[in-house]
């Protein structure tokens, strides 16, 4: 891991670039304090993998006979879910 200070990162950013193209990882910092990083988005040996479906381990048969209780006079799924974001 590399650590770059703000002003030397900004003059050099295509050099610090062409690292991380090549797996490594930069600290950004700021008078010596750790403000951020720049990593590649993925390992250079192995690229994301394309989005897959995985069957559930313990197989989704039941949801089908699950009963949900039935909302009593008018509801608002809004209101119920401000009301819970106040709760917190």
């Amino acid at each position: 891991m590399i650590a770059a200070k703000v002003g030397d990162f900004r003059n050099k950013l295509s050099s610090y670039l062409k690292k991380v193209r090549q797996g490594m990882e930069i600290t950004i910092t700021d008078r010596d304090t750790p403000i951020g990083r720049v990593v590649p988005i993925f390992p250079l040996s192995s690229p994301p993998d394309p989005l897959r479906l995985i069957e559930p381990e313990k197989g989704y048969a039941g949801l089908a006979t699950f009963s949900f209780s039935r909302a009593v006079g008018k509801v608002s799924a809004v209101d119920e879910l401000l009301a819970e974001r106040r709760r917190r």
